[in-house]
């Protein structure tokens, strides 16, 4: 019975997005507007909440998520048998709706050449750890490891029976992760403009923080980019009846995979993974941009440009017609491991990754050696002791990711 709603299941969504495909090839003639035409239909403009019907194009920006390690995890599953356990009054579980808009976004991005891998493609269920491990031990098509980008994909709960928003959560603070705040920006507008959510009454990306001290687990041990999507309220019963619908489920998948195509069109900055000579450090900055008209001028916004060694800011020169940047470490470093952390944004403030490097000192009589022994993941500090959680309120999730 399960293995036949399944196969119900998969037939539907293909569907859904074969019309959609005959639609984009049979698109309606254009036809011109007076301007006289343009300001009469000011006049009578639609609620935001209003849905026009959906189209699903494929988005000229998808080239750029070529080749990329994307790992979806659908939230939650195998908790069927808990009948009080993330279900709406009526009894619609997350874990379903959240398996369904993961599944058509794996679609969407395996039409676009992404690798994609699924936490779980049935009700199954995974600890938190497991599902980040799948991230954090993914083996990109270079053959390195790590995925590009993890992203949780859940909806919302609350006792209000009104609201309904969107919002995207990055662990930390925001200078802990910028290549994460990165990604949510745009999943997140891209989100609430498909989906037509109460856009504008919450902030769109927050970090998880807010709810726990420790912020959510499935990002904590997440070594990776990672964001978790709360899609919509799943609780207010107009919203659960429309997350029943594949089609609608289609409409949230093809918002984070515009809001993907957008964030790789602005583009990944990184550099050379940093020589160490003596003291003195050097490394080569990449905008992470393609080589478009005014690949010459200097893309990299210099003012975020910095080199921190143990949280401590270090002189630097860069040089902007071949990228180059440099610095001297202190004389007086001390033996042993130290964490080096590189900064820098392009043009549309995309920042860049891997950030964090371990630099190995050794001081002998006469002289001081250093050398760069690893790539570090990303930084995923607990508030639990320093910064404490704020109150929830009303419309905050009831429980943990």
């Amino acid at each position: 019975m399960k293995k036949s709603l399944v196969t119900v299941t998969a037939l539907c969504i293909l569907s859904i997005l074969a019309v959609a495909g005959c639609a984009a090839q049979h698109a309606r003639p254009y036809a011109a507007m007076t301007l006289e035409s343009a300001m009469k239909a000011l006049d009578h403009r639609a609620d935001w909440h209003d849905l026009a019907g959906p189209t699903f194009p494929r988005h000229p920006a998808e080239k750029f998520l070529s080749g990329l390690t994307i790992v979806i995890d659908p939230g939650h599953g195998g908790d069927a048998w808990k009948t009080d356990w993330k279900r709406s009054a009526s009894g619609t579980r997350e874990a379903e709706i959240n398996l369904r808009v993961s599944l058509l976004l794996a679609r969407l991005l395996k039409d676009a050449d992404v690798n994609v891998i699924l936490t779980r493609e049935s009700d199954t269920d995974l600890d938190l750890e497991e599902r980040a491990a799948m991230a954090n031990s993914a083996v990109r098509r270079d053959g390195s490891i790590g995925a590009d980008l993890f992203i949780s994909v859940h909806h919302n709960a609350t006792e209000s029976k009104t609201t309904n928003f969107t919002s995207v959560w990055y662990h930390g603070a925001v200078e802990d992760n910028e290549p994460d705040l990165d990604v949510a920006r745009y999943v997140a507008h891209a989100l609430g403009r498909h989906m037509h959510t109460q856009v504008a009454r919450s902030a769109p990306v927050l970090s998880s923080h807010l709810m726990y001290a420790s912020g959510f687990g499935v990002l904590r041990t997440c070594q990776v980019p990672a964001i978790l999507c709360e899609c919509s309220f799943f609780t207010a019963p107009v919203e659960e009846q429309r997350l029943k619908d594949a089609s609608y489920n289609l409409r949230e998948a093809y918002g984070i995979y515009e809001g993907l195509c957008e964030w790789a069109y602005c583009g990944r900055p990184t550099q050379t993974t940093p020589y160490v000579e003596e003291l003195k450090l050097t490394t080569t900055l990449d905008d992470g941009l393609p080589g478009w008209w005014g690949k010459d001028a200097n893309r990299i916004v210099t003012s975020t440009i910095n080199i921190t060694l143990d949280s401590e800011r270090l002189p630097i020169t860069y040089d902007a017609k071949c990228h180059a940047l440099a610095t001297t470490l202190p004389s007086d470093v001390s033996d042993g491991d130290h964490v080096l952390w590189i900064h820098h944004a392009n043009m549309f403030k995309n920042h860049n990754w891997p950030q964090r490097y371990l630099v190995n000192v050794s001081r002998g009589d006469a002289t001081v050696k250093a050398w760069i022994t690893d790539t570090l993941p990303a930084s995923r500090p607990s508030l639990a002791t320093s910064r404490p959680a704020t109150t929830r309120s009303s419309s905050r999730p009831w429980r943990r990711r």
